[in-house]
């Protein structure tokens, strides 16, 4: 089967706004508003830019994900959320991981592996922010990218809310999975529908076809 084309464009635009939310997420604790994040109530500058990265890698790899899985049978696509969940929360906590916690690289590269049991090392991603990722690209694979902005806002929120609340539940105020996955949502959300918009239009005019898949 072939995959949706063309999507470049609004998987920067995803990536983009991934980070803008990222970076105010981030810029929030900073300030400490509302309140301290109980666990680590100070953190340094860098968590500015460490959480653009975060925001930007949860968002981008399950909308590329989706867009290139599109067209798949429906059992291929819920097998891929586990895969997609595991990467995404991996790969967006090294930046973190690296410089707010002041893990060299090579520890911040391995570090679901770090003391952990291998049945450890497969739900840590998972818990940190890598149910987000799972929970939206499961969102897009069952609505599908042809809807509209207030649709995809939603979706977006409601993946960022719950995909959060393990995490923030455990190192507390846990209502920060409300404001945050709210604000990373509708940032991202609206990336998404661009970016499907994108492709379908290019689909349309590259292959001529007058279908897309829902």
């Amino acid at each position: 089967m072939r995959q949706p084309i063309g999507a470049s464009r609004g998987l920067l635009l995803v990536a983009a706004l991934g980070a803008v939310a990222g970076a105010t997420n981030a810029s929030l604790c900073l300030a400490r508003v509302p309140e301290p994040v109980h666990d680590n109530p100070t953190f340094g500058w860098v968590l500015v830019p460490a959480g653009a990265l975060h925001g930007a890698m949860l968002g981008l790899i399950p909308v590329a994900g989706a867009l290139v899985a599109s067209r798949w049978r429906a059992i291929s696509r819920v097998l891929l959320v586990v895969p997609v969940g595991w990467l995404a929360g991996y790969l967006s906590w090294i930046p973190l991981h690296h410089w707010v916690l002041d893990e060299p690289w090579r520890r911040a590269l391995l570090w679901p592996f770090q003391n952990a049991s291998w049945l450890g090392a497969a739900w840590a991603p998972f818990a940190y922010f890598g149910i987000v990722s799972a929970t939206y690209f499961a969102l897009l694979g069952t609505w599908g990218l042809q809807r509209g902005r207030v649709a995809h806002a939603a979706c977006g929120a409601c993946a960022g809310v719950l995909g959060s609340l393990w995490f923030w539940s455990e190192f507390e105020p846990w209502y920060f999975a409300i404001i945050h996955g709210i604000i990373w949502g509708l940032f991202v959300g609206t990336g998404a529908y661009r970016a499907g918009e994108d492709a379908k239009s290019r689909c349309w005019k590259d292959q001529g076809e007058s279908q897309w898949p829902s």
